[in-house]
């Protein structure tokens, strides 16, 4: 059996900053690796996420923010630097007040109360939760144990 991501994201494994390029570049990993597992042929889902006030060597050609995005398609996915029009999902935020939420791995019991009561209040995302392929949850929580 081939190197396994999560053998290499453990204890060892150097922290990045979070939306940095090199960020991507392990969540590039990740998503090829869960998508080959569980991508479904005939189904798609794109993401794009920004997030303002980022710090300097984080932010990309746009000084002050942070982005980055992806498309799944079947069992492929491509992933960049940068935002993308008419994603499924798009979220933007303040990065000081999202990175403690990049950092959180999920439960199930906390994914199960989301569900049942989802946050309210204004938001600048835009998420339809029942287009979200449930197998992201596996690279949320990969990425949020390297996440600096």
């Amino acid at each position: 059996m081939g190197k396994n991501m999560s053998t290499d994201m453990n204890a060892e494994t150097d922290k990045v900053a979070f939306a940095s390029p090199e960020w991507i570049a392990l969540a590039r990993t990740v998503l090829e690796e869960i998508v080959a597992e569980h991508g479904e042929e005939g189904k798609s889902f794109s993401a794009c996420e920004a997030f303002t006030d980022a710090p300097p060597g984080v932010a990309g050609k746009d000084s002050t923010t942070a982005a980055w995005h992806f498309r799944i398609v079947g069992k492929t996915v491509t992933v960049g630097e940068g935002t993308i029009d008419a994603a499924d999902m798009n979220v933007s935020a303040d990065y000081e007040t999202v990175l403690p939420m990049a950092r959180l791995v999920y439960t199930p019991e906390m994914i199960e109360q989301t569900r049942q009561n989802p946050p309210q209040g204004d938001s600048e995302s835009a998420v339809d939760a029942s287009n979200i392929p449930p197998y992201l949850v596996e690279l949320h929580n990969r990425m949020a144990v390297v996440t600096q």
